[in-house]
């Protein structure tokens, strides 16, 4: 056994380990290992991000939504600075292309204003109907009541009406609210068998059955004299005598507050007379208003008047004794109305057309890789199928 012992121990001495083996001990498990020239050297390249059809359709869309968007501010930036002369009948005929900068000669009928609000707690804007327009046409007016009044022709760009912001609110707000519409009593009548009537404004109105009509008819046989106190006349009896003493006979007692005295007279073409009848006796201090009485009825109901007058509640009044007859009607807004914005100006908008320019490469950009997605995940043959 000693002589097998060391013939091991001697053929173990002669074998030098390799020190390459000894700083880079082979894997555990690992038969054979490739000296290092037979290394192969890998570079690990790094993924490749895959925009989706979906992503890629989707900002395509977006780009596409939002160029429409900018293209009426765009197209508004490209006007010159001077605005061009227009007149009502071409902006309500649609003769001139929207997004333009325009002067109009236009009288707002302010007493028709309606206010759009913008912004919680702003003053808004005022949208107001043009006279002659026959509400084809509005302006639209800063809200705030102080702002300097506008002088000459109304400048700023035209837009459909349709096409701001507020067009849903303005017609729900008219259709909810009948503005009072005034025309002579002659074209009322003229419009008993059509039920169109045309304004002292120039437009001519559809009147319902059921809107409300109303009128005002002075009295031409009462008056109401105002007496002023005075130190000459400073009591209601002081004056009541003076008013005696001049002729004019009171209808009942007289009333009075701290200023003034009211005495009610009932005589035919009172006003007149009482008038002539206190100038003679010198009362300086009175005046004499007439007496107005209001009447309201429908247009069911007027229609049915005779030829002598207009009859409302079994009262006839004639035709001479009226000035104007109101009528409460709801004035649609037609469709393709035009609005006047006053106070936008091109150079408000010189951003737009960069922006516009940047939206449009994006959109390019994704189009592009909408194509290849497609090409890739539709067109191309799968190797594992």
């Amino acid at each position: 056994m000693n002589g097998r012992m060391q013939i091991a121990s001697v053929m173990a001495d002669d074998v030098k380990p390799d020190p390459a083996s000894a700083l880079a001990p082979a894997p555990i498990g690992a038969k054979n290992v490739a000296p290092d020239d037979a290394l192969i050297n890998l570079k690990i390249r790094r993924t490749r991000t895959k925009i989706g059809v979906l992503t890629a359709a989707g900002v395509v869309f977006l780009s596409i939504f939002f160029l429409i968007k900018l293209n009426p501010d765009r197209k508004f930036a490209g006007n010159d600075d001077s605005p061009t002369p227009v007149t009502i009948a071409d902006l309500a005929a649609g003769n001139v292309e929207t997004e333009k900068l325009v002067s109009v000669q236009a009288e707002p009928l302010m007493a028709h204003a309606v206010r759009a609000q913008t912004a919680k707690n702003s003053v808004g804007l005022r949208v107001v109907p043009v006279k002659g327009g026959a509400n084809r046409l509005w302006i639209v007016l800063p809200g705030d009541g102080w702002s300097a009044a506008t002088e000459g022709a109304y400048v700023g760009r035209v837009r459909k009406l349709s096409d701001l912001p507020f067009a849903g609110v303005l017609a729900d707000f008219l259709a909810a609210h009948p503005r009072p519409l005034f025309a002579k009593a002659a074209a009322v009548r003229a419009g008993f068998g059509t039920s169109k009537v045309a304004t002292v404004a120039g437009d001519e109105i559809s009147v319902r059955d059921n809107d409300r009509i109303g009128f005002d008819v002075i009295d031409p046989n009462a008056a109401v004299v105002v007496g002023t106190y005075n130190e000459r006349l400073p009591t209601l009896a002081a004056w009541t005598k003076a008013l005696t003493d001049a002729g004019i006979t009171i209808s009942g007692a007289g009333r009075d507050d701290r200023e003034r005295a009211f005495f009610d007279v009932a005589m035919p073409g009172a006003v007149a007379i009482v008038a002539t009848k206190l100038e003679a006796a010198g009362l300086w201090a009175a005046r004499v208003d007439p007496v107005t009485h209001h009447h309201d009825t429908t247009w069911r109901a007027l229609k049915a008047s005779g030829p002598t007058g207009f009859t409302v509640g079994g009262i006839t009044v004639p035709d001479a004794q009226l000035d104007l007859v109101g009528m409460y009607v709801v004035r649609d807004v037609p469709a393709g109305a035009y609005a006047v914005i006053v106070g936008e100006k091109p150079q408000d908008y010189w951003y737009v057309l960069p922006v516009a320019i940047l939206v449009a490469l994006i959109g390019l950009l994704f189009a592009w890789a909408l194509v290849r997605a497609i090409k890739r995940d539709f067109l191309t043959p799968n190797p594992a199928a």
